[in-house]
């Protein structure tokens, strides 16, 4: 990703952006894999809450992405960033507090504090003072590869974190991890010479309506609320259906197979549809792999390898459409309104994280296969969506 026609202090800020994204988001992504198992225990949980414990975080990086992006515009980028890790590792520091007290409304308290913690519409407005525009995609590429591998060694790790220090010292170890980044945050990161409000990667209240009228890019936005609506509601019950066969600290290798499968498939499907360009006919094979694991959880939950196959289909798909999505709302956008679009296709993101978290929390007193039952119905409506979007002129051209 990171190219010759880059220049050393370019090189340096994507780099160092990256790592501070990724530090993060490993912190998040830790505890996905086993903190179903872990809260169920707690006195006082009920499915639901621990859903949304799953899921809180999404509501809070929702409704703060926006705002901090636009008040970085007025008091600087690396304030806005400190203060927001400073946020992130109290409420990791409340979360372990909570795993250890066994108490699930302070766990989803401090889940809800780490969501505060949410730096991504900053960074990308950083990014954007601190790179030219002709390599500014590439330096915003680098930083979602940075994220694809946070979530591969957050499902492998988390499970091994929490079976040798509990749910707790997964909380401690994400604190630790934003600690880390604290000091280069202050003295390491490069300052823009003047702050700028880049349009093309910043939201812009006065486009708003121009995105909100598109209806591709609302196509894209439920289908970016969908994927990630998914992604926490199976995660609310395929670490229980798994724990019925293994203990938490063999969990990783499935993981690892699971991220290794799919990272199989993302590589050629990816060229393919870029290059190709067959992008909705990979968009919607992965959304087909999606309802078809759904299917197999709900006929397969009680048997082992079945249901070791079935998380792996799942994650099959969502590593097929988690890289091509952003890309593809891109093209939609016009270049004047692309920040906007991109701030509500994230927004969507996180809000579908936490309906994803509190509704299959909801429904897993009823069962496993309310759950699938549910987030495969919503799949499907996002199946039908896309066989009525219009592919955008240059992948048109590219047929």
């Amino acid at each position: 990703m990171i190219d010759k026609e880059f220049t050393a202090e370019e090189r340096k800020a994507t780099l160092g952006l990256a790592g501070i994204f990724s530090l993060r988001m490993l912190g998040l992504f830790l505890v996905l894999p086993v903190l179903s198992i872990y809260a169920h225990r707690f006195p006082e949980a009920t499915s639901f809450l621990v859903g949304l414990a799953i899921g809180s975080y999404g509501l809070t990086q929702a409704i703060f992405q926006i705002p901090y992006g636009l008040l970085s515009d007025k008091i600087g980028r690396i304030p806005i960033i400190i203060f927001s890790t400073i946020i992130f590792i109290f409420g990791s520091g409340l979360a372990a507090y909570g795993s250890y007290q066994e108490d699930i409304w302070i766990l989803i308290i401090g889940r809800f504090l780490q969501g505060m913690g949410a730096v991504s519409s900053v960074v990308i407005a950083l990014i954007a003072d601190l790179t030219r525009e002709k390599i500014r995609t590439r330096a915003m590429a680098t930083i979602g590869a940075s994220i694809g591998m946070a979530f591969a060694f957050g499902m492998v790790l988390g499970p091994w974190l929490a079976s040798h220090f509990g749910l707790g010292g997964v909380f401690i170890f994400t604190a630790i991890l934003a600690i880390i980044s604290f000091p280069y945050i202050i003295w390491g990161l490069p300052r823009p010479e003047k702050i700028v409000h880049h349009d093309d990667a910043e939201f812009t209240g006065s486009y708003l309506g121009t995105v909100l009228k598109d209806s591709n890019l609302l196509k894209m936005d439920f289908g970016m609320f969908t994927l990630h609506m998914g992604l926490t509601a199976v995660f609310t019950s395929a670490p229980l259906i798994l724990r019925q066969f293994m203990e938490v600290e063999d969990l990783w290798k499935v993981y690892l197979v699971m991220f290794l499968v799919g990272l199989t498939f993302m590589v050629p499907t990816t060229i393919i549809a870029e290059k190709k360009g067959l992008i909705k006919e990979v968009k919607i094979l992965g959304v087909i792999i999606l309802i078809i694991s759904f299917g197999l959880f709900m006929e397969f939950e009680n048997q082992f390898v079945p249901a070791i196959i079935a998380i792996i289909v799942y994650f099959t798909g969502f590593m097929i459409l988690e890289p091509i999505m952003p890309s593809l709302m891109s093209r939609y956008a016009k270049p004047q309104v692309k920040g906007t679009a991109s701030g509500v296709f994230n927004t969507s993101q996180f809000l579908g994280a936490f309906i994803g978290g509190a509704v299959g929390g909801y429904l897993l007193k009823y069962g496993f296969d309310a759950v699938f039952m549910f987030i495969g119905a919503v799949t499907f409506v996002w199946l039908l969506m896309i066989f009525t979007m219009k592919m955008p002129e240059k992948l048109d051209k590219a047929n």
